[in-house]
């Protein structure tokens, strides 16, 4: 079990997570829910061993491979979405040829032999998310998965959570398309006027920062 107690981050003045305390019980499938600058994206990352706390402890985590999270802009690989899937097989220990039917599984089996350069961003969500799956984590943090997905893609990527049989934590600001057992709010502290410009930009920079190697294979 996954357990967190008062854990929180700051950048100096900026609160990047505000105080939160959870337990993830194996096999969970966790939604966290809030608006944008609540922490959700934050949390993962604490969750993955990618981001130091500020305050509080965290306990149970798991080592690389064994939990994954998918960014809300996942960084693929140079090359198609075949070989990143076959990728994290081989990592697994698993037969890379099998890399077009976990494509398939998230309708993007059409997409195998494209460039990485050319897909959409909800393309992109889908083929990182068929990566990870492929690493056969134990736990799995996917972070804004239906953003920009049409129908077909919100489907084929909540059939896909629904059969994973791991721990499962899900953070978006609209969890209607997600299976879950549980929700758990993320209410972001007010922030004073002269520090809210710097949130903002500290929160892209953040998320323009390459992750770690491969965030959907390594587990960060």
């Amino acid at each position: 079990m996954i357990q967190a107690h008062d854990i929180s981050v700051r950048f100096g003045e900026v609160v990047a997570l505000p105080a939160t305390t959870l337990a993830l019980a194996p096999g969970e499938r966790l939604g966290v829910r809030g608006p944008n600058g609540s922490g959700k994206s934050t949390l993962l990352r604490v969750l993955a061993g990618l981001q130091p706390l500020s305050a509080g402890r965290i306990e149970g985590l798991l080592p690389g491979g064994r939990c994954v999270l998918v960014h809300q802009r996942p960084h693929l690989f140079r090359g198609t979405p075949r070989s990143n899937v076959a990728y994290a097989l081989r990592l697994a220990g698993r037969p890379a040829s099998d890399a077009l039917g976990w494509l398939e599984r998230l309708g993007a089996g059409h997409l195998a032999d494209r460039s990485v350069a050319g897909l959409s961003g909800g393309e992109r969500r889908r083929v990182a998310l068929a990566r990870a799956l492929a690493r056969d984590p134990e736990v799995l943090l996917l972070d804004e998965p239906f953003a920009g997905l049409d129908e077909p893609g919100r489907i084929a990527v909540s059939a896909a959570c629904e059969a994973f049989q791991g721990t499962l934590v899900i953070a978006a600001p609209d969890l209607d398309h997600a299976p879950l057992t549980r929700l758990q709010d993320l209410n972001p502290q007010p922030v004073p006027a002269g520090i809210a410009a710097q949130q903002s930009v500290v929160g892209a920079r953040l998320a323009d920062v390459p992750p770690r190697g491969d965030s959907t294979v390594t587990g960060s």
